[in-house]
């Protein structure tokens, strides 16, 4: 008798209550506030189809991923949201940000002289989010050169930066840590958000443990 395997740890997805809680998220945030949805690695393995079904109708305004493989999946299952690439998108895959219309992260000036390249050739302008590294240590522009950077992609004439962000790196933990990134994230980019006043940026910052810790 050859033993079959079976699992033994499983987890029971309840979609009404995760509907449920992105209701009571949205109903606590200025109207004018969006809802960015993070479903990297299979959303966080509770299935991302299901789970960005659900999502896409009870009111998540954007979707972010780790990379261009799991925003092509996403763009299967709809085709009216905008969707981030939060992971640096590798040389060879600037195509699938036009064939899935997505959206990449810039953390270095290379990265924004090669997307500008890729645009140009492709006679097409590409949307683009910073990220600024506040003291998480992983990706993003440090902050103190963010301004750098900021200006140089600002300039080139084929990306259009669409939104700014940075990550916090122990928001449940450490509030006065959190507020230190927050408001070096607020200072590094402060010239920038000013000359683009009136035009559509994209702000981003919170976590699911700081939106429920800081309030939003």
């Amino acid at each position: 008798m050859t033993p079959q395997p079976q699992a033994r740890c499983w987890a029971d997805i309840d979609l009404a209550t995760l509907e449920r809680n992105l209701r009571r998220i949205k109903a606590g945030l200025p109207a004018e506030h969006q809802y960015v949805a993070v479903v990297k690695a299979d959303a966080y393995g509770h299935g991302i189809q299901p789970v960005v079904s659900r999502l896409m109708q009870c009111g998540a305004a954007i979707f972010a991923v780790a990379n261009v493989g799991e925003g092509a999946e996403i763009r299967e299952i709809g085709s009216g949201w905008p969707i981030i690439v939060l992971s640096p998108v590798l040389p060879g895959e600037e195509e699938s940000l036009l064939d899935y219309n997505l959206i990449a992260t810039l953390s270095t000036l290379e990265e924004a002289e090669r997307f500008n390249r890729f645009s140009r050739r492709a006679d097409t302008i590409l949307p683009v989010h910073i990220k600024i590294d506040t003291g998480m240590g992983r990706a993003g522009v440090w902050h103190e050169t963010a301004s750098e950077l900021l200006n140089a992609a600002g300039a080139m004439d084929a990306l259009r930066i669409e939104g700014l962000y940075t990550h916090f790196a122990d928001a449940p933990q450490d509030a006065e840590f959190t507020e230190m990134q927050r408001r070096l994230f607020l200072e590094s980019t402060a010239g920038f958000r000013e000359r683009h006043d009136g035009k559509p940026l994209l702000i981003h910052a919170d976590s699911s443990s700081s939106l429920a810790s800081l309030g939003g």
